[in-house]
């Protein structure tokens, strides 16, 4: 990672059918509460063991079809295979994403949103990337990502919150503060009841998003309550 010059910007989608090496990110992708590090993920290869989803759209059982295989980039880069699975009513394919990733992001969720966190407390990108050895135009980029999703960010895990248990939540009137302050509220009001088997803050972030936090889409897939996305599961 230091010393890196080249700019990450967002990862191009793959075709529907696409598969091996040229397939890099899935147009649509469900994220799991992986609790693998990168690098026993990268040493499983093909025989990662995923637990197989219920489609988005209609709750029914999925199959795997197949995978691809992508890069993630923490302090160098990984090749990882992600598994995708098929809805066969819907007809439809998903890529089936480990949530230390963020959909179409170079970087692991790891990397990107300590910086993140650091620019929305004032840290300047350009401070930020000299700390970390992460490009400058990539820092700026995912800040404004961010900035740009802070609304639905702040007011989707707020209601994840209450929906644990919690009371509403006093977020800062500042749109991006109040998105990290209602992920931290959602994110311990999580592991206050399900435990440590709750990922990480930042793979909280990007499996209650869907992967979508730095996305582009106006209504990211939040989760429900209830345990069964927020832990991993068996597969």
């Amino acid at each position: 990672m230091a010393g890196s010059l080249q700019r990450e910007g967002p990862l191009p989608p793959s075709s529907a059918r696409g598969e091996g090496s040229k397939a890099v990110t899935s147009t649509v992708a469900i994220v799991w509460p992986c609790p693998l590090g990168v690098d026993e993920y990268e040493a499983a290869g093909r025989d990662v063991e995923v637990p197989r989803p219920d489609c988005p759209a209609c709750t029914k059982p999925m199959i795997f079809w197949s995978g691809y295989s992508r890069t993630v980039r923490n302090d160098d880069d990984r090749r990882i295979w992600v598994r995708r699975s098929r809805c066969v009513p819907c007809r439809a394919s998903h890529g089936v994403l480990p949530a230390f990733c963020l959909l179409r992001r170079l970087y692991g969720v790891e990397v990107i949103g300590p910086a993140v966190e650091e620019t929305v407390a004032g840290t300047p990108a350009r401070e930020v990337a000299e700390d970390t050895g992460l490009p400058y135009t990539t820092i700026r980029d995912w800040r404004r990502r961010h900035r740009d999703r802070a609304p639905v960010l702040a007011a989707g895990f707020a209601a994840l919150a209450v929906e644990l248990g919690a009371g509403a939540p006093e977020l800062a009137a500042v749109p991006e503060r109040a998105a990290l302050q209602a992920l931290d509220c959602a994110w311990t009001m999580a592991r206050s009841r399900f435990g440590t088997a709750v990922a990480g803050r930042w793979r909280f972030w990007s499996v209650v998003s869907g992967g979508e936090a730095l996305g582009t889409t106006t209504h990211p897939p939040w989760i429900s309550v209830g345990g069964r996305r927020l832990i991993p599961p068996v597969p």
